[in-house]
Formats: structure tokens, C-alpha cells, sequence
């Protein structure tokens, strides 16, 4: 074989096989494989014969346990779909709207920047490490260039995740219903989307300011039970997914949920993030812990929150 025809043999089966998820590509998807977990990562592109453009975070998620991906192949999982301050939005979904890249940063590690939003102009960026057996850990921070558009004083940033027809849609955390306080698991199910829909934690005091007609409806729409640890689960077939934050103190995680977010059978298992008092350039962050695992119990993921709370805590 000739120099010339070596080169471009080389150079062919570099671009076809060795650079699809190689660190340091941008934009398209990542597909990052540990332990037990295999996830596909996604900017706001479409991408395959199924997934749509407009959605951003993690496109599926498998596990060797389970043939079935988690999340509806058309949308995606840990998704930022809005930024809100309590007014109605011009754009409902503008962080799904404008160009996020997506960086693949090592075997285990991708992130996701979204510069600054032409709206809201919120700057954002997402790290998301694949650790083993079966976790994702999360890390986020954002910074307002501008909080003209938070006109009460609050900024929300909210995303969701769309299940791949579960059995059972219902959500479950620790908590109390609104006329008790004793500690018990709630099981959260909304009978429409919108109703009934976000759950505070029981130190949440925080008034959210929304004018009459505020359009992001999962966010405004409280139920009567509050949250006691930051941590809930869905079922999904034989497997359990859990989502655990470790939020700032100045900072407020709700969660919320849809029987129908991502379509007849297919639910919304969100959550949202409130900011009082936002202040332009000040960087913002939480961390979160992603359990996708064969189901044991309920008591078995407030085990796994309180092992990662003492983890982070170390």
C-alpha cells in the first residue's frame, strides 16, 4: 500500500471508529458505559432514527438488568426545559431552544454548556460522572449575565425527565401529608398534568411569586405534601430510579411530577430549582446523585442517599 493510500486508510478509520466518543469531542452524542450503566448523552440536536431535536441531558439510559431504556427515546432524562421568574414566557423552552454544547471530558465524564441564553441570560454548565456500579453524579452551576429578566426578585430553572411507559407512574420520597408531621413514605401521583404537581420540602417557606397567567404549570401547581430528606423514586419495571440533591442553603429544590409529561403513558419525574434574591455574575451550584439499580425496597434508596450525603460530607 502506497504512503499516500496508508494516510487515508488511517485517516478513514479514525473518523469512523476512533473518534465517535473519543475525550474532547463536542456536540452529538456521547455514549459513556460503567459498571452496570450504559448512558447517551445529548445536546439539543436530533440524533438516530428516533430522538428529537430540542432536548438536551441524557438521551438513555440502560442497565444490564433490564432490556428496556428509561427514558422516551424521542426525548430525554435530566433535561433543562425552562427558566423562569414568575412571569409568563415569551419562549416556554428556551434552554431546549439555543445551542448547548456537549464535551466529552474523559471515559467516565461528559459535560454540557449552554452559553448565555438570549432571553434569560443564563450561562450554564452541567458535568455528569458515570461512577460504578450504577450511579450518575451531577454537578451544576450557572451564573446570571443579566437579572432584568427576573423581575421578582427570583429566578427558577426546571427539568425534567420523560419515563418509557412504567407500570407504575407514581413518585415516592419521606415526607408528611400537610395536617400531619409524623414521617412517612408519600407516594405522589398528580390525576392531571399540572394538578397537584410539585412537592416542597418542609422547610420551604418560600413564596414564589407567579402572575395569572405564568404558563410553566408543573412548577405552581403545590400539593399538600411536604418532603423531609432530598430524595425520591420511581419504579421502573424491575429496576428503581432515584434522584439526590445536595442543594447551597440560599438555594431550594422542589420536586414535581406528571402522569402524562411525556405523553398518554409516559410520565414527567422533574424537579426545579429556585434562587431567591438572584445577583448578576454570581455563580450558582448543586450536586445530585442519579441511582439507576434493580429495585430491593424503599428503605434500601434512603440507605443510598444517607451513605452519598455522608460521602459528600466528608
Amino acid at each position: 500500500m502506497k504512503i499516500s493510500q496508508f494516510c487515508l486508510f488511517v485517516l478513514f478509520t479514525f473518523l469512523v471508529f476512533g473518534c465517535a466518543d473519543a475525550p474532547g469531542k463536542k456536540n452529538g452524542p456521547v455514549t459513556l458505559k460503567v459498571g452496570d450503566i450504559t448512558a447517551t448523552f445529548i445536546d439539543n440536536s436530533a440524533f438516530g432514527e428516533q430522538h428529537r431535536a430540542g432536548y438536551n441531558g441524557i438521551a438513555e439510559l440502560r442497565h444490564s438488568a433490564q432490556e428496556s431504556t428509561l427514558f422516551v427515546p424521542l426525548y430525554a432524562g435530566f433535561n433543562i426545559e425552562h427558566i423562569f421568574g414568575g412571569d409568563s414566557l415569551i419562549e416556554l423552552f428556551e434552554p431546549r431552544r439555543h445551542p448547548v454544547e456537549l464535551e466529552r471530558l474523559s471515559d467516565t465524564q461528559v459535560q454540557l454548556h449552554q452559553p448565555e441564553t438570549p432571553l434569560s441570560h443564563v450561562e450554564s454548565w452541567t458535568t455528569f460522572t458515570l461512577t460504578p456500579p450504577h450511579y450518575i453524579d451531577v454537578d451544576f452551576r450557572c451564573i446570571f449575565h443579566s437579572t432584568e429578566f427576573f423581575k421578582h426578585g427570583y429566578a427558577g430553572i426546571f427539568w425534567a425527565s420523560y419515563i418509557n411507559a412504567p407500570p407504575d407512574r407514581k413518585i415516592y420520597f419521606l415526607g408528611h401529608k400537610k395536617e400531619h408531621h409524623e414521617r412517612e413514605w408519600i407516594t405522589a401521583w398528580s390525576p392531571e398534568h399540572g394538578l397537584n404537581s410539585t412537592h416542597r420540602s418542609e422547610n420551604d417557606a418560600f413564596h414564589m411569586f407567579v402572575a395569572p397567567n405564568f404558563n410553566v404549570v408543573l412548577a405552581k401547581g403545590m400539593s399538600d405534601y411536604r418532603w423531609r430528606e432530598p430524595f425520591y423514586y420511581g419504579r421502573f419495571h424491575n429496576m428503581v430510579f432515584a434522584y439526590m440533591f445536595a442543594v447551597p442553603p440560599n438555594e431550594i429544590i422542589r420536586f414535581s411530577q406528571s402522569p402524562t409529561g411525556g405523553g398518554e403513558k409516559n410520565p414527567a419525574w422533574d424537579f426545579h430549582l429556585l434562587i431567591p434574591d438572584v445577583m448578576i455574575n454570581k455563580p450558582y451550584t448543586f450536586s445530585a446523585r442519579l441511582v439507576y439499580k434493580e429495585f430491593i425496597s424503599a428503605e434500601d434508596i434512603a440507605a443510598e442517599y444517607h451513605a452519598w450525603n455522608a460521602d459528600i460530607k466528608d
